[in-house]
This record gives structure tokens, sequence and C-alpha cells, in this order.
């Protein structure tokens, strides 16, 4: 097969620190709507964004526009990200309307979405991956005398050359006067889109400002590629071959079917061209990649740009007329194996495809379109590829490929396990499952088995989480009671299922899809049409057929209904009773046993549960325990979670770790108290369990002994937690909603479970408990801050968008809403280590509780912002002068602020001298319904930020006595919450606050020098 053209010279490998180091950050305003017809843009068009208020952000060094193009650079990422989230652009939709974006909202996609193609009988979708790209990956290009030096992160000799041919054809330039550099390490892993668009915005931006200029890769969202079945003759008598694909010849008197595509083929331009050269923007020079009489663009047809590549084109094709062979063949009522043999012309192809038909009927002993005696439905598909390839010596050949996939059903759920594959080629010179020289072989080869399951699309287990770059890629094969649990930490082929071939073979496994779909279709009569397949789609057509399938009947649901209660009233019983047995100790794990897939995923959990947090003392070693817990029953010491043997948890085995996890029970019996938030952890899945068990005892030894914690009774009788247990504590594991998306499911598993989020965002009752029901996430409080409310987040006078609440928890800080500050700032800590995906999954649930608010609501609370916010003026605060007029019963306040806070927070009023610069007048603290927060701030400065580049704040304890922070909080409540009514004795909690404070460092102060 033909792949991309070589470029010219190798890119030269350069060290990291030959970097430019004087180099600013740029980011780019990405539209609602982006679409491509292979020659211009068609996506949202500019009306109006407010590119004044962006360029008076501090650090912003340049706004530029160009067309749709919308791009900021500053001096800092964060102060790129601030300006760009103060632009409200105002977009015209394609298909006309307007779109009113709130400042910060992302577009719809951030890729390149398709557009919707006029419904027909048969559309097949091949769906190519996507991509997520680790923080802090980007692009630097420095623009100046007709030249232009790119440094890319590490990334394969076609990826340069694409991201060379693309600048050189933005920029006006000879390929030969871009310099290439590519910095040194391991593959980054980057799609080659991510990479071309983060150079072309920067290489834009760079022009403009003539510096060099880094931009952030993003990830490359997935796109489609449809082809649709028409009649034969809708292209008409005169058509050219290449407007039409059909399947390999068939016999005389059959039908073949005709497919039209709906999608340009090529490397589309990057979206940095797309946006600023909208009325040119072709495919990227000599990159087309549409072999002859293969498959064309329909006519006229607006149409998704995507990366599509020769793997991918054929994997579509063979995709859907493999579907359409199967369809016609039960519509014409024969059986669809043996019919589609037959339909074959003569020759090798057909041979191959009876052979492996009659190999795979050797096994076939499951009963086919309906339910088995295991409740299962179970089916067999057949599907054939003719593929032109090249040889090792240059010439080229057409090659067969055949497979019969065998595939059972759970009707319920929808899910899908391939059971067996039997597969044939017949040539010589590919690789892989190569078990005999003859050129027709026919294989049950494992791989074939586990590659064919990629196919089945994401998981939608919520427990799944993606290996990050330069984790290891063993499975833990070594370590059988891991292995059962981490078979999705599998290394993904993403990249190989994207261009059409899975991990074995790229022609061998052509059919793959088609096989697997046709057997789908023959055992449950759905068809699914989109490649890889999702289960919920099955699922939902299942339902509403639900009828056909085999339900246990009222006798049997009555005795598993009974059979819960009475295992649900044992376990009641058994967390009541007080007296709970020591587990024997051991020798602790060989954690050589535990691949470094698995103690990567074992670090992922403790980083979405922030161990670390509570479980270091302040100057102590990580995760020695010692950390002082103020609760209102007491100080509570955390333990120690290293692997030492004496003071440690090295000799406890998996039983007494996951008993203590569960059900709050130490290694020796003793009840835990729910400070430690067990009845979070309890919702943990096996798997994530046993992962977090093998990395905690990878790490480091260390023997340190926390100090006891010593409550006044009666809470020091721990016997009486069990009773506590038994009425507010639930072990079971999270359940997935099977009504929901896989990411909200993902989202409520890390906010339940790992991330213990109702601990601190929960209000408790009298004994401690968190409240449940209407109270869940309702705001609660912790050391001395009060946690804000979760479940209304898209209501009240500051509403949040999803992009704002994604930004604060991957940043730490959201423009309309401040800084990640106390408690809050190591939980930013730890989700900065999880996948991008998981912060997204986060943010669609804590979205949705109880409800998101629609299009309306979001600009509704968008002008409430700006009514809050309008006292400040246009620049986001009144002119000095008028602060007295205004605020007179405020006038000591007011100069408090001006001596002390103006020349951080006053927009306008000179230089950013200590990282970002948050807006008072859009600050949550401000228009809370307590002071707490902000005196805390005020009392205590931000001396840990969530990212060092936020800045630091500092304290004003010892600089400001009560009465001078009450007269302060007032003014800022008057002046930038107007619409709130006034606290009631700030003076007295910030006496409070402030003997808490001091007797928290005391605290801190004796247990470093124990």
């Amino acid at each position: 097969m033909s792949g991309m053209p070589p470029g010219p010279a190798e890119a030269t490998p350069v060290s990291r620190v030959e970097r430019p180091v004087d180099c600013l950050h740029g980011l780019m305003l990405r539209p609602p709507v982006v679409l491509w017809d292979g020659a211009r843009y068609r996506g949202s068009r500019l009306v109006r964004a407010p590119l004044a208020d962006a360029r008076s952000q501090p650090g912003v060094v340049s706004v530029v526009q160009c067309a749709e193009f919308i791009g900021v650079v500053a001096v800092g990422a964060l102060y790129a990200g601030q300006a760009l989230a103060s632009l409200a652009p105002v977009w015209r939709a394609p298909e006309g309307g307007v779109h009113e974006a709130p400042a910060g909202t992302p577009p719809a996609s951030a890729g390149v979405s398709h557009a919707d193609a006029p419904s027909t009988p048969a559309r097949y979708v091949w769906r190519t991956a996507g991509s997520d790209v680790p923080a802090g990956i980007e692009v630097v290009v420095w623009c100046a005398d007709h030249h232009a030096g790119v440094w890319l992160p590490p990334c394969p000799a076609p990826a340069q050359w694409l991201v060379r041919r693309e600048l050189a054809a933005l920029l006006r330039l000879a390929p030969d006067a871009l310099e290439l550099h590519v910095l040194e390490g391991g593959a980054s892993g980057l799609h080659p889109l991510s990479l071309m668009d983060a150079a072309a915005e920067a290489a834009l931006l760079s022009q403009a400002v003539g510096r060099p200029v880094g931009v952030p890769c993003r990830g490359e969202h997935p796109a489609a590629l449809a082809l649709s079945a028409v009649p034969a003759d809708a292209f008409g008598a005169d058509a050219p071959a290449e407007d039409a694909v059909s399947a390999p010849p068939p016999r005389a008197g059959a039908t073949g079917p005709r497919l039209r595509a709906e999608s340009p083929w090529g490397v589309r331009p990057s979206l940095a061209r797309l946006l600023s050269e909208p009325d040119s923007a072709h495919a990227v020079a000599g990159a087309g990649v549409q072999p002859a009489g293969a498959v064309a663009a329909g006519r006229g047809a607006v149409a998704g740009a995507a990366h599509v590549g020769v793997h991918e084109l054929n994997a579509a094709q063979v995709f859907a007329q493999e579907s359409l062979w199967h369809e016609q063949a039960l519509a014409r009522g024969e059986d669809p194996l043996a019919w589609r043999v037959r339909q074959m012309p003569d020759g090798p192809g057909r041979v191959l495809a009876q052979q492996v038909v009659e190999s795979a009927a050797l096994g076939a002993h499951a009963p086919q379109r309906g339910p088995a005696s295991d409740g299962l439905l179970h089916g067999r598909g057949l599907a054939t590829a003719q593929v032109q390839c090249t040889d090792d010596d240059g010439g080229s050949r057409m090659v067969w490929s055949a497979w019969v996939a065998q595939v059972r059903v759970q009707p319920r759920t929808g899910e899908v396990d391939v059971t067996r594959v039997v597969a044939g080629q017949d040539s010589a010179h590919l690789q892989a499952v190569q078990v005999a020289s003859t050129h027709r072989r026919i294989v049950q080869d494992p791989a074939l088995l586990a590659s064919a399951r990629e196919l089945l699309g994401a998981p939608a287990a919520f427990d799944d989480w993606a290996p990050r770059a330069g984790a290891g890629t063993t499975d833990g094969g070594g370590d059988s009671a891991l292995a059962r649990h981490t078979g999705a930490l599998a290394p993904a082929a993403q990249g190989a299922v994207a261009e059409g071939r899975l991990a074995v073979d790229g022609v061998l496994t052509l059919p793959a899809a088609a096989a697997i779909a046709n057997a789908i279709h023959d055992a449950t009569g759905v068809r699914l049409r989109e490649a890889p397949f999702e289960r919920e789609a099955l699922r939902l057509a299942l339902s509403a057929g639900a009828g056909a399938a085999r339900r246990p009947g009222r006798l049997r649901r009555g005795w598993a209904w009974l059979a819960s209660g009475a295992a649900g009233l044992a376990g009641l019983a058994a967390m009541a009773w007080p007296v709970k047995p020591a587990l024997p100790l051991t020798e602790g794990p060989d954690v050589s046993l535990y691949s470094e897939q698995v103690i990567e995923r074992g670090r992922l959990v403790a980083a979405a549960g922030d161990c670390i947090a509570c479980h270091t003392a302040p100057g102590g070693a990580p995760n020695a325990g010692g950390f002082a817990l103020e609760t209102p029953f007491g100080t509570i010491y955390s333990t120690n979670i290293t692997p030492d043997n004496e003071t440690g948890i090295g000799r406890w085995s998996y039983a007494a770790f996951e008993r203590a996890m569960r059900e709050g029970i130490h290694q020796d019996g003793r009840q835990l108290y729910p400070a430690f938030p067990y009845t979070a952890f309890a919702k943990l899945s096996d798997a994530d369990m046993q992962a977090l068990y093998g990395y905690l005892m990878a790490q480091p030894p260390v023997q340190a002994e926390a100090p006891e914690t010593r409550l006044a009774f009666p809470y020091s009788l721990r016997p009486a937690i069990a009773g506590w247990n038994a009425l507010f504590h639930d072990p079971t594991p999270f359940t997935p909603d099977p009504g929901r998306s896989v990411e909200w499911n993902r989202g409520a598993y890390l906010v339940q479970g790992a991330g213990h989020c109702a601990a601190c965002h929960s209000p408790r009752n009298s004994l401690g408990a968190e409240k449940t029901g209407i109270h869940y996430l309702a705001g609660g409080a912790a050391e001395g801050w009060q946690a804000p409310a979760l479940n209304r987040l898209a209501d009240g006078p500051l509403p949040w968008t999803r992009e704002e609440l994604y930004q604060y928890l991957r940043t730490g800080y959201a423009a309309r809403h401040g800084v990640a500050a106390g408690p809050m700032a190591p939980v930013i800590h730890g989700l900065a280590e999880l996948p991008d995906s998981d912060v997204r999954a986060i943010t669609t649930y804590l979205m949705a509780l109880p409800g998101e608010t629609d299009a309306g609501g979001v600009a509704s609370a968008q002008a409430g912002a700006k009514a809050a916010a309008a006292p400040a003026g246009p620049a986001g605060a009144p002119a000095q002068a008028d602060t007295a007029r205004l605020f007179p019963q405020h006038a000591n306040g007011e100069r408090i602020y001006q001596n002390a806070c103006a020349v951080c927070h006053e927009a306008g009023s000179g230089p950013t001298l200590f990282g970002v610069k948050p807006l008072l007048g859009l600050n949550t603290n401000l228009h809370a319904a307590t002071p707490d927060n902000l005196i805390q701030v005020i009392l205590n400065g931000i001396q840990t930020p969530a990212d060092d580049a936020l800045g630091y704040m500092p304290a004003f304890r010892d600089s400001l006595d009560d009465r001078q922070i009450a007269d302060l909080v007032g003014y800022l409540r008057s002046r930038f919450a107007p619409g709130q009514p006034a606290w009631r004795e700030v003076a007295d909690a910030a006496g409070r606050m402030r003997a808490a404070g001091h007797t928290t460092h005391e605290q801190g102060e004796a247990q470093q020098a124990e």
C-alpha cells in the first residue's frame, strides 16, 4: 500500500535546551463548527469578538485576527488562556442564524466534525480514533526574514513531512526555508494532525509578532468516514469510473453494491489555514491519497475534514461493501456465508473464502440468530477483501483475505464478545501470523482474536484508566490475580485501528469489521453501520425489541429478590458486629509480579484520591502519615501507608488492605474513623483496588510512627463505629447507570469513589455522616474553608460553563471564578496527573447535577455575571476617584484595598506582579453566602498554588487586625457583589479563623520537631 511521500532532508535532532528561551505562548480561538469541502472552509463565520478586552488583559503581547482566525500571544500560558477566556465571540452558523458563545466556552468539537449527509437506506461510517495529548507538549515556531525555525516534540518522519508541507503553504515559503528541529526523547504518540495544527497556529502568531511562539498540542478528535449505498444508475451512464466503487466483480446476474463517499479523501489543511484562508483551503500539497478507481467524494457535499490515508479508505470501503453483501443475502432469503461465496468471481479469492468457511464450520457448535441455553445470542459472519499491495521488490499484486467471525451477545447489556476467528490470506509477503510458506493460509491465531476485539469500540467500563505516555507496556501476565482485572490496559492499537488495520496485519485484518458486524446481525437482527462498534447503540436497539430476548420468569426474579435481600441483611449484621478479627500479617507481596502498567494504573488511582495530601505531615516524607485532620470530634492523625514493615502497611495482605478500604477496618481489627473516607473508597472496582495496592507496595518504605489519635469520650470508643457503619456506610462498589453515557458513568465513578468529593462538598449530620439525597454535593466545610455546592454549578449568580469547570479542574484557575486555594489546591495537583478524558468525564457528571441549563439559560447566566460586575466599569473596576463617592460607608476598607490589593487585582493599574490577575467582580468567593473563604485567603494568602504559574498571594495575617479585615471584606462585598446582602459579624469570624490557624500552625511545627 502506498503511504505518505518522503519529505526533504530529515529534521535535525536537538536537545531541549536549544529551543528559544524567550518563547512567548499562544492560543487560537476555535469556532463552534469547523467544516471543509476539500477546497473551502464551510464552518462558522465570525460576526464579532471584543478583541480590545483581550488586548487589555495582563501579560498579553498581541491579539491577532485574520479572517476567521483569532489568536492570542502572551508572556505566559495562563495569561494567554485568561485573555482567550475573556472573549465572547458571536459566530454565524453554517446553516444560518447566530451562535453566541459565553466567554471561555469551547467549540462543540475542538477537532473537525462532519456535516450531516442526506439520509440513505444504508450509510456506513468508519470512525477514526482520536488522540489524548499529555499536558506540556507544544510546538515552537520562530518566523523571521523569510525563514522559519520549527521545534517539534519527538515524532516520526511522515509527521515532520506533513508539518513542513503545511507551513510552506501557510507562510508562502519554500520547503527548504523551514528549519525543523525534533527534540530528543521517546516518541510522543501525537496524532499528525495535532502536531500540524499546533505548528500552524504557532507560525501565524510568530509571523505577526516576530518572536518565537509556543502553542500546546491539542488532541485530534475522531473523524468519521462515511460511504452511502446508492442505486447503480444514480451515477449516470456518463459518470467517470472514479465516482463510484463496487464490490469485487459479481457473478453473472448478480448486482453488486455501489457506494458514494461523503467526505473528501485527503489530508485536510491545518485549522489555522482553514480559518485564515477560508476561500482557498486546499488539501496539504501532494498528500492526497485517492487511488484510481477507489472512491470519490459526493459532488456538492459539505463534509468534515479528516485525515484519511490509504488504510482508512480501504477499511471503510470493505466494511461497507461486505455489510451490504450480507444484507442482500438476507433480503433474498439466502444463507449469507454460502451466498457470498457463490457471488465471488472464480479465482483465488473464491477458493480462499470457501476454505475459510469450511474451516470455520468444523468448530461451529453454537446456534444462530437467537438465544442459546446460556441466554446469550450467538451468530457468525463472513467478509472478504481484495487489496493491491506492494511487494518487497517494488512490484504490486492483488491480495485476497477472508474472515469468519463468531460472536456472542448479552442481550440485556449489548456486550459483544468475539469468541472465535478463522481467517485466511493468499500472500507470502505479509507480516505476522505466518504459519507456513504456502501462499494460501488458514489461521486461527489468538492474536487475531485479541485484535478483533479492538473493533468493539471504547469499552463501556467505568474503571478503565488510559495509560499515560511513557508508561510501561507489559501487560502484567506474570500476576494472574491482576491480569484478570487489567485486560483493558493492554497496549492499545488505536493508531492501527484508525488506519483500517489491527495489531496483527493490515491486509489480513481488513475484513474484520464487516465480519464482526455481520455476525452481530446474524445473532441479534440489529445492523450496526458504524465501526468500531459501540455497545450502547446495540443495547438501545435490543431494548427497543426486548421481547425477543429470553428473560427470567417471575419465579426466578422473585428468588433473586429474596436472595439479594438476605445477602443485604447478612452484610448489615456483619458490619454492625463491633468485634472484628485481625488478619494475619504476611511477608508482603512480591512487587516484581506487578507490571509497570498495573503500577501506573495504581498511581493514577492514588492521584485521583489525592492520598498524599492527607497522609503526609508538614515537612514529612510522602505518605508517611502524621497529618493532623481537624474534626468536630477532635484531631485525627493519618497513618503511614508506605510499605514499611514496622510502622506502615508493608506486611499487610491484599485482603487486609481491601478490608480497610471498603469497610474501614484496620489489619489488627480496629475500626478506623470515617475521617478516612472509606465510605467513598468502597466504590472502587476490584481492578483499581488491586492496582492501588500494587502501587503503594512498590513505593519506598519510610519508617515513621504517626502520633496516636486520642479523642474524648465517647468518640474514643472505636467499636461504636460499627453501629455508625451500619447506619451510614454502604460498602457496595460503584454500579454504573446503563441509562447514562460511558463518560457520565466514568465521571460519577471518579467523583463518588476515588475523588471522594462529597467528603468536603456535602454537608454532614450531627454524627459526622455525609448527607445524601438533595444534600448530595450541596456544599460543606473542610479545614476551616467552605466547600461550595457542586450540584447546581449551572445555576446561581455566576454560573459555570463546561469549559470553565474543565479549565478550573485542569489548571486551578477560571477567569470568571477565581483561583483554587486552600484544600482545593492539592486536589488540582492530583487531577493534573489524570488523563484529559477523566477530567472531561468529571466535568460532564458535575454539570449534569441535577440538570444542565439550556442555551438560553447560559445566555441569561452570562448576562447576570456581567450585571454582577457592572459597578466595576468597563475595565472591571470604577475609577479610583469615584470609589469614595460610591462606597462612603466603606472608606477605610477602600483605603486598605488601594494600598494592599489594587496593584494585583485592579484591571489596567499596572503590570501583573504575581501570576494571573483575577477580576474580583467575577470571583466566586465574593458572591458566596459566607465570607469564610475570602477571610481565609486574606489571612493566609496563597502560599502553595495549584500551579506555580498562577502566582502567589501574600498573607495579611500579621498586617491587618480583625477590624481591618472586616472593613476590607465589607468594601469588597459592596463593590464587587452589589446585588448580594452584606455579611455580618465578619470581625468575629476573622478572629475565630485567626485562632484556628495559629493552632494548626503550632501543631505542624510540633510534628516537624518530632
